[in-house]
């Protein structure tokens, strides 16, 4: 008996039951993090490591709720519905602590941010009861949106002050978003084939991503061009157009979704730190 109350604490304290493990979801929080962080005038305060821990323990919170619904739904074993539960509550005080520690510091904007989350999550959990999360890309998108909030988050909370500006990067962010979630869709598309099909199967698969990359590098370029954006910024959205149409003629054929998710990963951090230096020049 003395030895089986630390078994169920560790077996609680899982790393699967903590962290998630879908890594590609990662670069949709820190990139507009990273970019709201680094295109501010004023150097990360003490203010900014509340925030981007109260962001992390946030996005966290999604993973263990998630087993929570899968566990009562009978996706999971009900063996982890203790642990999962355990989690779910300290991500979400930690969070609570961290967004009540900014309110307090005159960040009433950060309020609002959070708004959004509660009715995409809900219909998330709604979707992961019925078994139907996967491949939702309108869902993947509008999770998307929600963590590009972190943009102005970083932005206001690091400048010290409210500024329209922050609202220009979570718009950024949502387009690379919007490409990015479309490539990741034509790839995954493409490696489900056993041969090579037809050209037109091939362009009607490419044709979102590359349509969406076309309209990001167009909707950039048009706001570069009249000085409303940094004048060298198109390129960072180039970038991604380069690796659709690369895709385009390279089909995923075969490739494992963990081989093409870390593809993508490396193109969103090379994006997030193109962006950061075209916006600074």
């Amino acid at each position: 008996m003395m030895t089986s109350k630390p078994q169920s604490l560790s077996m609680w304290m899982r790393r699967d039951l903590a962290l998630p493990q879908e890594h590609g979801a990662w670069v949709f929080l820190l990139s507009p993090l990273a970019i709201g962080l680094a295109t501010a005038n004023r150097p990360p305060s003490t203010n900014s490591v509340v925030l981007l821990i109260t962001a992390l323990v946030a996005f966290l919170f999604r993973h263990p709720l998630t087993l929570v619904i899968k566990s009562l739904s009978g996706r999971r074993s009900r063996a982890d519905l203790f642990g999962a539960i355990l989690w779910a509550c300290s991500y979400g005080l930690l969070g609570l602590v961290g967004l009540g520690f900014l309110l307090a510091q005159g960040f009433k904007e950060l309020l609002w941010l959070t708004l959004p989350a509660l009715p995409i999550l809900a219909i998330y959990l709604y979707l992961v009861s019925r078994r139907a999360e996967r491949h939702q890309p309108i869902l993947d998108f509008a999770v998307a949106v929600v963590l590009g909030l972190g943009a102005p988050a970083a932005y206001w909370v690091t400048e010290g002050t409210y500024s329209s500006t922050g609202w220009t990067l979570w718009g950024l962010c949502s387009l690379h978003a919007l490409t990015s979630i479309a490539h990741a869709f034509m790839r995954l598309g493409q490696r489900r084939w056993q041969s090579l099909p037809p050209l037109s199967t091939q362009i009607r698969t490419a044709l979102p991503a590359l349509g969406f990359n076309l309209l990001a590098v167009s909707i950039t370029g048009f706001f570069s061009a009249i000085s409303l954006l940094p004048s060298w910024l198109p390129l960072a959205y180039a970038l991604q157009l380069f690796e659709s149409a690369w895709g385009f003629w390279n089909p995923a054929l075969g490739q494992k979704p963990t081989q093409i998710g870390l593809r993508q990963l490396i193109v969103s951090a090379l994006f997030t730190l193109l962006f950061i230096a075209l916006w600074r020049t």
